[in-house]
């Protein structure tokens, strides 16, 4: 025995709304960095204005020069150095 059309229509409609919801409920939980967290980022842990030496930046990725002919890792497509 088959459903009829309206009643699938209904479920079917059902089923959108309640996926519709659960999304939003997941999406409204998610958590975001706020100005203040950004702020502090930049900074050592320990930051202090007693101790001026623990607020100093640091360089997050210091410049690594690339790997080149000598090492044998540079692409080159002449014959090898001696």
């Amino acid at each position: 025995m088959g459903m009829s059309k309206s009643i699938k229509v209904i479920l079917s409609l059902a089923l959108v709304v309640f996926l519709a919801l659960a999304g939003t409920k997941v999406e409204a939980s998610v958590r975001y960095i706020t100005y203040p967290a950004i702020d502090r980022g930049d900074h050592a842990v320990h930051c202090d204005k007693a101790h001026p030496n623990t607020c100093k930046k640091k360089q997050a990725n210091p410049y690594r020069r690339g790997c080149g002919v000598l090492e044998g890792c540079h692409r080159e497509t002449g014959p090898k150095p001696t």
